[in-house]
């Protein structure tokens, strides 16, 4: 029987990159700063013409004053990066709170004491908060989903409905622009956070789309630059192999049918050929170890897939059963010492399913994880007793397990009588 090859397709850098969490996104704390001195600017100016011009009330100079502060203090927030690396992602969601809340909570003052105003004034105030609290929308589309813009939107506007609803005694046709302002401005930072939500997500998968193709590239011109130099050494040893190792054998060859014809009285001529023919045996076998070791092995000649393929194939073959392989389509660049320890814990792996499981099917799986590379090499044969492991000239753990470890991964085997064996083997990839 030939064994049962499945192969997994899915896209596994995207996959990853929707499990990370999200990074603050380049440019927008810069834009968040200046904004903030732009607003320190805005309320110094208005806070300025309250104190001199006549018929503000203490309250409102109060109100622009405290602004003045609270932006003036998120400012110095922002500019030190300490403060960054400790709160970490706690950071940017605190510095736009406290950008949205305060003037919601100035303006709030203001509607508490509607008498103190026309309802026309009432309207001015509130559109005059237009461009505080517009930047921060689009600062919050720009970094996180809709709904997270939707909860802004209803933040600022819907508590300022609130508030209009309890301190108006009812609805009349000249009230009615009083209503009509938050939910204009809502429906306008609806929209402006919809597409600048859009453009972002947009933004962002062409990012993660070219991001994936300069991986496959790279890994596309690092497998025909491997090509070349297996290729290169595969010539090489051959041209070794027809000149110098042949040589080498006619050689030893001629020194053998010399020592046959030498007189048995001729003692030092004996002596040199049997140096002689040492000699050439010694070069012979180095010869043939070099060879060895120039020719390129399944692993560098077709990439750690296809000779995950070809070793379970192999061991299908031997075994008669089923053996099924479920592999990403695109692997991530490896190091080459990593590689060399999948094939090896999968070679000894089948290996020992080939000669003591005694199973029906086995399978070798490999997932890609956000941070880890995990094998898994299962079979459903008689399994063992891990109080009392098998020797280990039989199953090799000890060997597994220290080449696991010689690339700072970690090897589990799991067995139980009757219920089969799985070694897996984990390796962080970006683990310092």
């Amino acid at each position: 029987m030939t064994g049962v090859i499945t192969f997994a397709s899915p896209d596994c850098d995207y996959v990853m990159m929707k499990k990370m969490k999200r990074p603050i996104e380049l440019g927008l704390l810069r834009i968040f700063r200046y904004f903030t001195g732009v607003a320190v600017v805005y309320f110094a100016i208005l806070w300025g013409y309250t104190l001199f011009a006549a018929g503000w009330e203490e309250s409102v100079q109060f109100q622009f004053l405290g602004n003045f502060v609270v932006y003036l203090g998120l400012y110095g927030y922002l500019s030190f990066p300490f403060l960054e690396r400790r709160l970490k992602k706690l950071f940017l969601p605190l510095g736009l709170l406290v950008a949205a809340l305060f003037p919601v909570i100035g303006n709030f003052v203001y509607l508490l004491h509607p008498a103190q105003a026309n309802i026309f004034t009432i309207i001015n105030r509130s559109w005059l908060w237009l461009p505080i609290l517009f930047v921060p929308l689009v600062l919050i589309a720009w970094q996180y989903n809709f709904k997270v813009v939707l909860a802004y939107i209803v933040f600022t506007n819907g508590l300022e409905l609130i508030v209009l609803f309890a301190v108006l005694d009812k609805f009349t046709y000249e009230t009615l622009p009083l209503v009509s302002v938050p939910l204009l401005r809502a429906f306008a930072f609806g929209t402006v956070g919809y597409i600048v939500n859009i453009l972002v997500e947009t933004q962002r998968m062409q990012n993660q789309k070219l991001i994936q193709t300069n991986l496959r590239l790279n890994q596309y011109m690092s497998t025909l630059e491997q090509l070349a130099t297996n290729r290169e050494r595969n010539r090489l040893a051959a041209e070794l192999h027809d000149t110098l190792a042949h040589t080498l054998s006619g050689l030893a060859i001629n020194l053998e049918a010399i020592k046959t014809v030498v007189q048995p009285t001729q003692v030092e001529a004996q002596k040199m050929l049997d140096y002689s023919l040492n000699t050439t045996r010694l070069g012979l076998d180095e010869t043939r170890r070099a060879l060895k070791a120039l020719r390129a092995g399944p692993l560098e000649d077709l990439g750690l897939k296809l000779a995950l393929y070809n070793l379970i194939q192999t061991a299908s073959a031997r075994c008669s059963i089923p053996v099924s392989l479920n592999c990403p389509d695109q692997l991530p660049v490896l190091p080459l010492e990593v590689e060399q320890s999948i094939y090896r814990i999968t070679q000894e792996g089948l290996e020992n399913i080939v000669r003591h499981a005694n199973a029906s099917q086995a399978e070798v799986n490999v997932e890609v994880k956000t941070e880890e590379i995990e094998l898994t090499i299962h079979d459903d044969g008689i399994g063992f007793d891990q109080g009392q492991p098998p020797k280990e000239e039989n199953f090799g753990l000890r060997g597994l397990q220290e080449r696991a470890a010689s690339v700072g991964g970690k090897l589990v085997v799991e067995s139980r009588p009757g219920n089969g064996t799985t070694v897996r083997f984990v390796w962080e990839r970006f683990s310092d």
